[in-house]
């Protein structure tokens, strides 16, 4: 008997855990008023992008950023 292995095809998901926190955080952030650190203008990972989607509003319906 062979091996079943299941396939998952990438972006199919829907954001990460860490990418809507960020939304979240950028969302609050921004209401606050407060400022970007370093890591968040740079950052690359899914929580500063979807920090810097909610800080700057480019959120759309799907809650994944806008391309623009």
């Amino acid at each position: 008997m062979g091996t079943v292995t299941e396939f998952k095809t990438l972006g199919n998901e829907g954001p990460s855990a860490a990418y809507t926190n960020g939304v979240a955080d950028g969302k609050s952030a921004r209401a606050v008023g407060s400022a970007l650190t370093l890591y968040l203008q740079v950052g690359i990972d899914d929580y500063a992008r979807g920090f810097r989607a909610g800080f700057f509003g480019q959120v759309n319906h799907a809650g994944t950023m806008d391309e623009r």
